[in-house]
């Protein structure tokens, strides 16, 4: 359920930047579109682990920013 809720927040992210539509969205992750808008709205709580990758994998094209953060906080903790 976590997991859905944070794809829900992923996937609205990923408009919220206008760089891709719902229509686009399930284009790019060769997904059906009334399954994303199934995750979206939260009538699917157990999208597939290789959906779940798909939309995390958009998600780093369109917010590199947030993973290069992460990744900043990361290596900081963890120096060499």
């Amino acid at each position: 359920m976590i997991e859905a809720e944070f794809l829900r927040c992923v996937i609205n992210d990923i408009l919220s930047t206008e760089e891709y539509s719902l229509t686009g969205i399930a284009q790019h992750t060769d997904t059906p579109e009334d399954v994303v808008h199934e995750v979206i709205t939260g009538n699917n709580r157990n999208p597939s682990f290789a959906f779940s990758r798909r939309i995390i994998e958009l998600h780093r094209t369109v917010r590199p920013d947030v993973y290069q953060a992460i990744m900043k906080k990361i290596a900081g903790k963890y120096p060499h």
